[in-house]
């Protein structure tokens, strides 16, 4: 995954930690706040590693976890997206609209707490 506005996880010790790099919390706040589409590559537990095209909406705790909320396109539904697996993202200089369906208490452990913008910070969690 290579591009302008990237970031690849090299160092697996970073998963342990759950500090993000502030390149991917850059990365994923400027997909959010200019709408971009961004292709991810994410591992799961059931499916291994895939590569999704999402719509970005916000950065999220859930279940004490920091995730990204998209729209899937493969999936045709909002998904959630454990930060610490994902091993990539690439922002397209595709642009979507903002789905007025989102529902940003769905995703979130507290709804009171916002989490859609965090300042990207070197030692968050």
């Amino acid at each position: 995954m290579n591009g302008r506005s990237t970031y690849s996880r090299n160092n697996s010790a970073q998963n342990k930690q759950m500090h993000y790099s502030p390149n991917l919390l850059s990365t994923i706040n400027n997909a959010i706040d200019n709408c971009k589409l961004a292709t991810i590559e994410h591992e799961s537990r059931e499916k291994g590693i895939t590569v999704r095209e999402i719509e970005p909406m916000a950065l999220v705790y859930k279940d004490r976890k920091r995730s990204l909320v998209g729209w899937c396109r493969l999936r045709n539904d909002y998904r959630s997206f454990r930060l610490d697996r994902l091993n990539g993202i690439k922002l397209s200089s595709e642009d979507f609209f903002r789905r007025q369906d989102f529902k940003l208490e769905d995703f979130q452990d507290d709804p009171s707490i916002e989490q859609d913008h965090e300042e990207v910070e070197e030692s968050e969690d």
